[in-house]
């Protein structure tokens, strides 16, 4: 059986686009079969040596689900891995994930763990291999690479509504999970360390943004069921907690009520 093909979709933006062709790790993408890198907030091409090999997209809008999006559209390859500017890889890592893409030929969504600079794993991941609705609560897009056929031919894409550079700047990795779910994909959790992030942490400033809460309450309402319900209300004990504000709080409720406005796309 053949070596899937692999495509690198790259996130960045104009502010960052200096510093990201400045400190990324270009050779590291060498045995990639395609790279694509997908600066936004520009109107103009701006060319430089070290893209020179690159497939670079510009486009005006912002929204990294925008940029996910178009990555989709362009790749080439039967595989997709989502990166922003500021990640780092291993010197094995792309020849790690297409030797276990070349294993695994039938699933459809792949995961894999981020590291921090100090070692450390970046969060906690799934104990098991198989990935379901709730195991893959938590997974971020850089940690995902995608078969380009069963997304094309199931229409599953990044809501543009969701994610940073959006009104709403969370889950949209949590919906992209449950569209492809709900279309018959299989998704599997490869439990290798193969990229390094500085370390984050968001746990306190994500239950205190009025857009995030609405966001979360939006996608418990796409979740469904006792079990999307259930989680709204871990959401609003853990935004009282962090908050100790209740009206904040009240913003998951408007996002549950509001939730086909708030991911309902338009047609542009």
């Amino acid at each position: 059986m053949s070596t899937p093909t692999l495509s690198i979709v790259i996130s960045t933006i104009d502010k960052n686009f200096e510093k990201f062709v400045k400190n990324f790790q270009f050779l590291k993408l060498k045995n990639a079969d395609e790279v694509i890198v997908i600066v936004q907030g520009v109107d103009k091409l701006v060319h430089h040596p070290a893209l020179s090999s690159f497939n670079v997209i510009f486009e005006k809008r912002y929204g990294l689900s925008i940029s996910r999006n178009i990555g989709i559209e362009n790749s080439s390859s039967d595989f997709i891995w989502f990166l922003d500017d500021d990640v780092f890889l291993f010197d094995y890592s792309i020849d790690k994930i297409k030797d276990h893409l070349s294993q695994n030929p039938s699933i459809d969504l792949h995961t894999i763990r981020l590291e921090c600079f100090d070692n450390k794993p970046y969060k906690k991941y799934p104990n098991k291999h198989s990935l379901n609705r709730i195991n893959a609560l938590g997974i971020s897009s850089v940690e995902l690479i995608v078969s380009k056929e069963f997304v094309i031919k199931n229409n599953v894409r990044f809501n543009k509504n969701l994610g940073l550079g959006s009104k709403f700047p969370s889950t949209e990795e949590n919906i992209f999970f449950l569209d492809l779910f709900d279309k018959g994909g299989l998704a599997s959790h490869y439990p290798e360390f193969l990229l390094k992030h500085e370390y984050i942490d968001r746990k306190i400033s994500h239950f205190k943004n009025e857009f995030i809460l609405k966001a979360k309450g939006a996608f418990c309402r796409r979740y469904g069921g006792l079990t999307g319900f259930l989680i709204l209300g871990y959401y609003s004990l853990k935004c009282l907690f962090v908050s100790r504000n209740f009206l904040i709080m009240l913003n998951l409720f408007f996002g549950y009520v509001h939730a086909k406005t708030i991911l309902e796309l338009d047609d542009e």
